[in-house]
């Protein structure tokens, strides 16, 4: 099923379906952590009023008690909100669809492309291999994440479209 406006972008090249089931689940994982680790954090920050040696430590559990809150929430957010999440590549551009909303958004129209993925074992389970977002000239944003399949092939195809100008060939293409 296409959107208006899709086919004018050319002939189809990938396709890049989300895991928003790994949303959920790292969402959970997350929480649990963080929920725990808050509640070590309480008798760790008390231990630290009365010897300052362990003031570090305390600041990690804390540390880690807040991303994995933060973690567990923006992940649970996006697997509400992200059902159906898959983005096309087209040979003029690229077409985002969600439940709800769909984007045919020309290569010329994206205004920045940006990566700040992080290439370990942490950031590729959590999902922060690839963190690509993408800033169209309307002001719209999108945000690719590692728990799209094949996200950092997706990122690299967005970021030389729209640096080089050159538009991805189709798959039977030589």
């Amino acid at each position: 099923m296409t959107v208006p406006g899709e086919q004018e972008l050319g002939a189809f090249v990938a396709r890049h379906q989300t895991d928003v089931g790994r949303h959920g689940r790292t969402g959970i994982i997350s929480l649990v952590i963080g929920v725990a680790a808050a509640a070590a954090a309480v008798p760790i920050v008390i231990q630290t009023f009365e010897d300052s040696a362990s003031g570090t430590f305390a600041g990690l559990v804390v540390g880690v008690a807040l991303l994995c809150l933060w973690s567990g929430i923006s992940n649970g957010l996006r697997y509400t909100s992200r059902h159906g999440e898959v983005y096309t590549v087209r040979e003029g551009g690229l077409v985002y669809r969600r439940t709800g909303e769909s984007r045919v958004i020309p290569w010329e129209s994206i205004r920045k492309v940006s990566d700040s993925g992080q290439n370990n074992a942490i950031s590729a389970a959590m999902g922060w291999d690839v963190h690509c977002r993408i800033k169209t000239r309307n002001g719209r944003r999108l945000l690719l994440t590692g728990f799209t399949h094949d996200a950092a092939k997706l990122s690299s195809t967005i970021h030389q479209a729209v640096r080089e100008g050159i538009h991805p060939l189709p798959p039977n293409a030589a």
